[in-house]
């Protein structure tokens, strides 16, 4: 168990959110802006296997349950299971390939969208996918991807250090 990666992990975590919460907003685009905790979230995931995926999420999703949500946990399970499902990408995730994390990523974000409109909106009768879709769910997930095209390579190095110092200690 390697307490460094964990505690760095942590610290990026709050300072996604913290970003999520304060400067974002400021660069939205008629109320769309670039989910950070997703890109995080799925880049854990694929990164380090499913349960840090897992675990990411529900710490993330807790974080917006606590400070934004209507319900405590409502965020959280949809964030773990993005965390798990990009966990499972593991075994063919390979750093110098971009496209299968920004795949991911862009997967994620949709999946996010969809879920959070069934869940919220549908079940109480707001039918109109179509609008919620265009207006809502591709916008964001192509924001997304366009900030996870400058944000995924910092994880990734900062991935790569922290697998560095891992087997550095191992020896």
């Amino acid at each position: 168990m390697n307490v460094r990666k964990y505690l760095v992990l942590a610290l990026l975590l709050l300072l996604c959110y913290l970003l999520q919460a304060s400067v974002l907003p400021s660069v939205s685009f008629g109320g769309i802006m670039p989910n950070l905790l997703i890109i995080f979230v799925a880049s854990c995931g694929f990164m380090n296997g499913e349960l840090c995926g897992l675990t990411t999420g529900f710490f993330c999703g807790l974080l917006v349950d606590i400070f934004g949500g209507d319900v405590i946990g409502f965020y959280a399970l949809i964030y773990m299971i993005t965390g798990y499902i990009n966990g499972m990408f593991q075994r063919i995730f390979y750093p110098e390939d971009i496209k299968l994390p920004l795949i991911l990523i862009l997967g994620s974000d949709a999946g996010y969208g969809l879920l959070c409109y069934l869940l919220l909106f549908l079940l109480r009768s707001r039918l109109d996918i179509g609008f919620y879709l265009l207006r809502v769910v591709v916008p964001e997930a192509v924001y997304t991807i366009v900030v996870a095209i400058a944000v995924y390579p910092l994880l990734l190095l900062i991935h790569k250090k922290l697998e560095t110092v891992q087997k550095g200690s191992k020896e």
